[in-house]
């Protein structure tokens, strides 16, 4: 019997040496880095993400910017047709009470 409880020791030091690393891994893994690590970290992470863009070239921004304009001038004489034809109904309405 001493040899089987010898084996029974021997077998559940090794569970135990594992289950102790276990936690230790998750213990590590719970801690958050200090605050400087993580500005350093994200600061790293932009600059990899910056090299993925892709930027226009002049020809495009000027196309892009061309037709933001005549779409701001078209909804600018919309707007003004809209309020000269909504003050002339609402001073007809005026001027019939």
């Amino acid at each position: 019997m001493s040899e089987e409880n010898k084996d029974l020791t021997t077998s559940a030091e090794p569970q135990k040496e594992v289950a102790a690393k276990k936690t230790e891994k998750v213990q590590k893994k719970d801690k958050k880095p200090g605050v400087f690590a993580r500005i350093g970290k994200w600061f790293h992470e932009l600059k990899v993400e910056a090299k993925k863009v892709v930027w226009p070239n002049r020809q495009t921004v000027v196309k892009n910017t061309v037709v933001v304009i005549i779409a701001l001038v078209v909804l600018c004489v919309l707007v003004t047709v809209l309020d000269v034809v909504f003050g002339g109904v609402r001073d007809l309405i005026a001027r019939l009470v």
